[in-house]
């Protein structure tokens, strides 16, 4: 695709920003009262999308479904679903009582997240389960606008009004105070007047103070939302109501089976394409050749029946004299033939085919032999990245996984000269760091847009104890197990760092220490079971299919091609 041929859409008022609604039809309320908050609400819903913009709410029964028509109707016109963000409490679920949620009802017309119960008991678990949810909104809007809400005047304590607020004020979002229309919110401003001084929304605090008394519902659907539009609230590349979305797979030799099958066994449950889930792929080594036939549109399926009828082939240690021959020969040079695993994957993948056919973006990690330098080929989705857009994908999934003594260093064929590499996972066995930063740096994605699924392929408790006063002898059995492990397990908690925890969701198994190595072929089986079992646990089918595979498909990277 040539450069004149790339779409460049206009920007709206609100493109890509995150408001969060805050509030419910007050108690008690006058009829006039709570028709105009409804007026507002759906007036302000329909500005927000039409300016291209997501309302976020927590589902109050009270507004909720108002809200939802309001999307509905905005999807009827335009087909988008990633507008309206409803997040509920499993608390709720637990304890239903009067409206409990129906999630299954509103993922029509709207993404929606679940946050997990509190375990305290009574009122102190429902406060706290309401917490955790009020945080999870709070870390995921631009903006807070506080309408109406409940209990002010019966259980001050109750009101969520206030917290939500305050919780987003707390982090320097803007603020907006509608103090007008009664309620909560009503109660709050009059408590606390001089809030409209500290609500970093742009105004000055007799401008706030005009919006807190302001009671005519159109008037304050303009005044909000222009103010709103004139405000830089999404730095960075604009996503609509949707994250950013990573797959990252580490890696581990045919311990790749068991990545497989949690994404084999994922796509049978949700019937769901995943690879059209996923704004980025990543993956280093095995991840790596699994990530590259996704992007080229090979079923998770297909990629496990390769690990299982081919992995025998490539590590070909089925009987007591091939392993001893093998270990024989391991002394000395690599352990496998790196033109048998080429030939494998060329056979697997689909013929003729480069990186630039990816339907996904690809980032696959692997480290330079001549410069000792890390190198990631990548899909062309940056002008001023290296373009790697025309090698061939079977060699880019040799060098990620030319891992040191089991194969030899891989040559790439670039169009000036070759790149010899070898594995990714000597700096990046676990990929999600190396995506996140692809995300943040050459595709403009706030860092608090991203949502990684994170898949490993099983690990063992590894300690290094007994060699605190070991020498060369040793340490050199453990040496490379313990900066694999050490690498890995730091890159994957900077990356949790990074992320705030909440937003990168891994799968993996932890086994008894030496039940499975990276070329033990005889476990195949094994993994593809515990792979499978993985992914039908119902709290991870779940997170998966609220925040991954929601039915929401990512648009064509080759449309989206960064200046």
């Amino acid at each position: 695709m040539a450069d004149s041929d790339l779409v460049y859409p206009a920007r709206t008022p609100l493109q890509g920003a995150r408001i969060w609604l805050s509030g419910a039809l007050p108690e008690g309320a006058d009829e006039a009262a709570v028709a105009s908050i409804r007026r507002f609400v759906a007036g302000f819903c329909d500005r927000v999308f039409a300016d291209g913009g997501s309302i976020v709410h927590g589902s109050h029964p009270s507004l909720r479904d108002l809200i939802l028509d309001r999307a509905r109707a905005f999807k009827r016109q335009t087909g988008a679903r990633d507008r309206l963000t409803l997040v509920y409490s499993q608390w709720f679920v637990q304890h239903p009582a009067g409206d409990p949620p129906t999630p299954d009802a509103w993922r029509e017309d709207a993404l929606v997240y679940q946050t997990p119960a509190a375990q305290d008991d009574g009122e102190a678990s429902r406060r706290a389960s309401l917490r955790r949810m009020r945080d999870w909104m709070a870390a995921r809007c631009d903006a807070v606008v506080a309408v109406g809400g409940r209990w002010w005047g019966s259980d001050r304590a109750r009101a969520g009004v206030p917290e939500e607020f305050e919780l987003t004020r707390s982090r320097g979002l803007p603020c907006f105070l509608l103090a007008g229309l009664g309620g909560a919110a009503e109660g709050f401003f009059q408590a606390h007047p001089g809030l409209v001084g500290r609500l970093k929304n742009g105004l000055d605090a007799e401008a706030n103070r005009r919006i807190a008394a302001e009671r005519d519902p159109a008037a304050l659907v303009d005044m909000v939302a222009d103010q709103l539009g004139r405000l830089p609230l999404v730095r960075g590349e604009a996503l609509g109501g949707t994250s950013f979305r990573i797959l990252a797979l580490d890696g581990g030799g045919i311990k790749g089976t068991f990545t497989a099958a949690v994404l084999a066994q994922l796509q049978h449950n949700t019937r769901r394409n995943i690879a059209r889930h996923f704004d980025l792929i990543a993956g280093t080594s095995t991840g790596g050749i699994l990530a590259i036939g996704l992007g080229l549109g090979m079923a998770p399926a297909q990629m496990l029946d390769f690990y299982r009828r081919r992995g025998p082939v490539i590590f070909p240690l089925t009987s007591t004299a091939q392993r001893f021959r093998h270990r024989l020969h391991h002394l000395l040079r690599p352990k496998y033939s790196q033109e048998r695993l080429l030939a494998e994957l060329r056979a697997a993948y689909p013929p003729g085919k480069t990186l630039r056919d990816a339907e996904t973006r690809l980032v696959i990690p692997a480290y330079l032999a001549a410069s000792g330098k890390p190198c990631v080929f990548r899909t062309p989705h940056h002008r001023h990245l290296p373009s790697h857009g025309d090698l061939e994908p079977a060699q880019v999934a040799l060098a990620t996984a030319a891992a040191p003594t089991f194969f030899a260093a891989a040559r790439v064929k670039g169009a000036v000269a070759d790149t010899q590499a070898i594995d990714g996972g000597v700096w990046a066995n676990d990929p999600t760091l190396a995506a996140m930063v692809e995300a943040v740096r050459w595709l403009s994605v706030p860092i608090d847009r991203i949502e990684v699924l994170s898949i490993g392929t099983t690990g063992s408790p590894f300690t290094a104890v007994d060699q605190g006063r070991a020498g060369v002898f040793g340490w050199a059995p453990k040496l490379v197990e313990l900066l694999m492990n050490a690498q890995a397990g730091g890159t994957h908690q900077l990356a949790y760092d990074l992320a705030q925890g909440a937003r990168i969701l891994r799968i993996d198994q932890t086994l008894p220490r030496d039940l499975v190595s990276l070329d033990d072929v005889r476990r195949i089986g094994l993994l593809a079971d515990l792979g499978v079992q993985c992914a039908n646990d119902p709290d991870t089918l779940a997170r998966v299919t609220e925040r991954f595979l929601n039915g929401i498909e990512t648009e064509d990277w080759r449309t989206a091609v960064q200046p």
